[in-house]
C-alpha cells in the first residue's frame, strides 16, 4: 500500500500523522515533539513517507481532541468491556474505529467534543512473580518490584492515549482495522467518552495505596488526620459536596458532581479511588484517604488547616494528664531518617532554616493595588471569547507607559518592562495592533518567541517550557532588570511534558516560578481556561489541576453579566493578601478594553453559584422580579434631584434591595453614575449621562480603592 496516498489522507482529515519504525514502536523524526502543536504539511508528509515503513497518530488538541483505548496483554480485556458496553449503547460501539495492534492488543479510536487529558491508566493487575529477574506476560516484558515480602509485577491492562499521546496504526506493519477508518472518525459528547472510560475502569483489580498526607509543623502527639480516617465520616462529607452514591457494596460507585450518569470514583475499605480526570479537586488515577478527602473539600488541600480543625473537633490524640508530651514518634521519625542518610547512595543533605526573629521584614508590594500582587503568581480564568487575552493587554499596556489603573485613576505607577509569553495570537496582525489601541510603549514590551537550542548535529528552535527554561527567563531579566510584569498566556501552553492534572507535578512546576517572583518582585499573571462543568466553587473550575489555584495568591475570573452579553464581569475567587475587592466590569470596544465605572460587588462564587440555580431552573424569575421591584423603588426615589449613591445604597437596604440588585436597576433605568466635583462623592440621578471611560483616557472616575490593614 502507498503510505504516502494514506498519510496525506489522514492529513486532510485534520490528523497528525508522522512516520514511524515499527520495530521500535516510535517516530523516526529526532525532534518530532513539534508536531503535538502543529499538523504536518503536505510537503513535509511527501517527504517523509518516500521510504518509511509505519506511521503513528498524534493524540490530543492537536489531531481534533483525537483519544484512544488501548487493551494491552492481547486484548485479554476487550471482549468483557465490549459486552458491558454492548448492554449500555450499542449503536455507540458501531461508531467507534477499532483495530488490531502488532502485540495482538486492540485499540479504540475516536475524537472528543471537549479537549482530552493526559493518559490515564483504567484497569490494572498486580501479578505476583517467583523473584526479581524481568518478567513476561503476553509477549511484554515486566521488571518487578518488591510488594511487602513478595515481587509483583504491575500489569495495565486498559489505558487511554490522550493529550500530546501517539499510536502506531493501519496501515503499519502489524496493524490492521477491524472497524472504521481513520478518515471518518467519530466525535464524542462528554457523557459517551465517560461511558467508555467508566466501562472500562469498572474492569481494573488493582487500586494504588493513598500517598501518606504531610504532617501539620510541631505535630507531635496522635494526628488528627489518623483519628480522622479511622472513624471520621467522609462518606457524608462527599454527599454535601455534592457526590452521589450510585451503587452500594464492598466496592461503592460515586458519582462527581455535574455529572448525570455513570460514576467517577470508587470506595473501597474507606479510601476514595478517582478515575474521573474531571473531578476537580481530585486528580485522576489517585487514591484518597479519609483525611484526604476531608482536607480537599474543605480547605483547599491544606492538611495543616485542616488538621487543625479537626483538632477542635475532638479527633486526635490529646497531651497526657501531666501536660508532658510523648516524643517518641518524633524520636524513631528522626533516627529513621538518619538511618537512610547513612545507608542511601546520593548527595548529603541538610535542612535549611533560620530563626523568624533573623527575618527582615517587608511589607507587601502590589503592581495593580488590591488586586495583582508584586513578587506573587496570579491566575486569570475565563471561558474562551470573553477577552482574557485582551485584559492582560491593558494590564500589560498601563505598566509600559506607567499609567493608572481603572478602579483608581489618581494612582499612578512607575514606568516597568513587560515580559509577554503568548501561544495562541500572532504577534503581527493580532498582540501588537491590540498594544497599539491600548497606547502601550511598545519599547517597553518584550515577546519570547521560542528557545534556540543547539545540539552535536543541529541548531533549532521550540517552545519555552517553564519545565526546563526558567534559566533563561532568569537572563531576560538580568538584562531587564526594570522587568515588573510576566505575562503567560496560556500557562498550559508552557508545561511542557508536565501532567497538568496532577497537583504533585503542578506543584513541582509552579515552585521555581513562585520563587523567582518573589526573588526578582515581579508579578506573574498566568492566564487559564476554565474547565466545563458546573460548581459553585471558583478555584475548582479553573482548567488543570487544583494546584494552579492553590499556587496562586491571587485567582480572578472573567464571566459574562447575565443580564448583557456584551458586558464581562472580572471577579475575585481567591486574594490570600488583602481583604478582596469588589470586582470590575468591561467591554471590548474597538479592539481594547473599556472599563465600566461602577464596580461590582459580587464575588465570584456567587456567579458560579447563580449559573448553577439557572441550569438547575431555580432563581430566574425570582431576580427578574425583584429587578423589577428596584427599578420602580429607583423611579421613586430619583424623580426630582439627584442623589448620592451613598444614601440610595443605605435607603436601598433598608427597603429591602441590596447594591447589586440596585446597580442592576440603574443601569436599567440607563442611569449612570456622575462625580460631584473633584472632591465630591458619587451621584445618581434620571436619565444619565454617558459612560465615561475610553481607550484613550486612563483618568476613569472610579472610587478609590481601599485595601486592608494587612496589605
Amino acid at each position: 500500500m502507498n503510505l504516502i496516498s494514506v498519510a496525506q489522507a489522514y492529513l486532510k482529515s485534520g490528523l497528525s500523522v508522522l512516520p514511524a519504525d515499527p520495530t521500535e514502536k516510535r517516530p523516526t523524526l529526532s525532534h518530532w515533539k513539534i508536531y503535538q502543536q502543529r499538523l504536518p504539511t503536505a510537503d513535509e508528509a511527501e517527504s517523509w513517507f518516500a521510504e518509511c515503513r509505519g506511521l503513528c497518530l498524534v493524540t490530543g488538541k492537536v489531531s481534533g481532541n483525537l483519544e484512544l483505548l488501548d487493551f494491552d496483554g492481547a486484548g485479554e480485556l476487550f471482549s468483557a468491556w465490549y459486552q458491558s458496553m454492548a448492554e449500555q449503547n450499542s449503536e455507540l460501539l458501531d461508531r467507534l474505529v477499532v483495530e488490531r495492534s502488532q502485540s495482538n492488543g486492540l485499540h479504540a479510536v475516536y475524537r472528543s467534543e471537549t479537549p482530552v487529558c493526559g493518559s490515564i491508566k483504567l484497569a490494572q493487575r498486580l501479578a505476583i512473580v517467583p523473584d526479581g529477574s524481568p518478567f513476561e506476560i503476553a509477549g511484554k516484558t515486566y521488571v518487578p518490584r518488591r510488594v511487602g515480602d513478595q515481587w509483583a509485577v504491575l500489569q495495565t491492562l486498559i489505558e487511554t492515549r490522550g493529550e500530546k499521546g501517539l499510536f502506531l496504526c493501519d496501515p503499519s506493519p502489524g496493524y490492521e482495522l477491524q472497524q472504521g477508518r481513520f478518515e471518518a472518525l467519530p466525535v464524542l459528547t462528554p457523557t459517551e467518552r465517560d461511558l467508555l472510560l467508566a466501562r472500562a475502569w469498572e474492569l481494573t483489580e488493582y487500586h494504588p495505596q493513598p500517598e501518606p498526607e504531610p504532617e501539620a509543623a510541631g505535630a507531635v502527639a496522635g494526628r488528627p488526620g489518623d483519628d480522622f480516617n479511622a472513624r471520621g465520616d467522609h462518606r457524608a462529607l462527599l454527599q454535601q459536596h455534592g457526590w452521589q452514591l450510585v451503587r452500594g457494596g464492598k466496592n461503592e460507585y460515586w458519582r462527581r458532581p455535574g455529572k448525570l450518569e455513570g460514576w467517577s470514583a470508587t470506595l473501597k475499605d474507606r479510601d476514595l479511588y478517582v478515575f474521573s480526570s474531571n473531578a476537580a479537586p481530585f486528580e485522576p488515577e489517585r487514591a484518597y484517604s479519609p483525611f484526604g478527602v476531608y482536607s480537599l473539600l474543605e480547605h483547599n488541600g491544606d492538611f495543616g488547616q485542616a488538621a487543625a480543625a479537626l483538632s477542635r473537633d475532638g479527633y486526635g490524640h490529646q497531651p497526657s494528664v501531666d501536660g508532658t508530651v510523648n516524643l517518641s514518634r518524633l524520636v524513631a521519625r528522626h533516627e529513621s531518617r538518619v538511618t537512610l542518610h547513612e545507608t542511601e547512595d546520593g548527595p548529603l543533605t541538610r535542612l535549611i532554616a533560620r530563626r523568624v526573629s533573623d527575618v527582615k521584614r517587608e511589607t507587601l508590594q502590589w503592581l495593580w493595588p488590591g488586586r495583582i500582587p508584586l513578587g506573587k503568581l496570579t491566575l486569570l480564568a475565563g471561558d474562551p471569547g470573553l477577552g482574557k487575552s485582551m485584559v492582560s493587554i491593558d494590564i500589560t499596556a498601563r505598566v509600559s507607559r506607567g499609567g493608572s489603573w481603572p478602579d483608581n485613576s489618581l494612582m499612578t505607577q512607575p514606568v516597568g518592562t513587560v515580559i509577554m509569553f503568548n501561544a495562541e495570537d500572532d504577534l503581527e496582525d493580532t498582540i501588537a495592533p491590540r498594544l497599539d489601541a491600548a497606547r502601550a510603549d511598545d519599547r517597553q514590551i518584550i515577546a519570547v518567541e521560542g528557545v534556540e537550542a543547539h545540539s552535536e548535529k543541529d541548531r533549532y528552535e521550540r517552545t519555552f517550557t517553564l519545565q526546563s527554561d526558567l534559566p533563561r527567563l532568569e537572563e531576560l531579566l538580568d538584562v531587564n532588570p526594570d522587568t515588573r510584569l510576566v505575562v503567560v498566556d496560556p500557562i498550559s501552553a508552557y508545561c511542557g511534558n508536565v501532567d497538568t492534572h496532577k497537583n504533585s507535578d503542578v506543584r513541582s512546576l509552579l515552585a521555581p516560578l513562585a520563587q523567582l517572583a518573589g526573588r526578582r518582585r515581579i508579578a506573574v499573571v498566568a492566564i487559564t481556561h476554565l474547565t466545563k462543568g458546573v460548581g459553585s466553587k471558583a478555584v475548582y473550575r479553573a482548567m488543570g489541576s487544583l494546584a494552579f489555584a492553590a499556587a496562586a495568591r491571587a485567582v480572578w475570573t472573567i464571566v459574562q453579566d447575565a443580564d448583557d452579553r456584551q458586558r464581562r464581569l472580572l471577579l475575585p475567587a481567591k486574594l490570600n493578601l488583602a481583604h478582596s475587592p469588589d470586582g470590575l466590569a468591561y467591554r471590548i470596544k474597538e479592539s481594547c478594553v473599556v472599563w465600566d465605572a461602577d464596580p461590582i460587588p459580587m464575588h465570584a462564587d456567587d456567579a458560579f453559584a447563580a449559573e448553577v440555580a439557572a441550569q438547575n431552573g431555580r432563581g430566574t424569575s425570582k431576580r427578574a422580579t425583584l429587578k423589577q421591584e428596584a427599578m420602580e423603588w429607583l423611579q421613586s426615589v430619583l424623580t426630582d434631584v439627584p442623589r448620592s449613591a451613598s444614601e440610595i445604597a443605605e435607603e436601598g437596604d433598608q427597603s429591602g434591595f441590596d447594591k447589586r440588585t440596585l446597580q442592576r436597576a440603574y443601569k436599567a433605568l440607563g442611569g449612570v453614575p456622575q462625580k460631584d466635583g473633584f472632591d465630591g462623592g458619587w451621584v445618581w440621578s434620571l436619565p444619565g449621562s454617558e459612560p465615561v471611560g475610553s481607550c484613550e483616557d486612563d483618568r476613569t472616575p472610579f472610587r478609590t480603592l481601599e485595601l486592608s490593614s494587612s496589605a
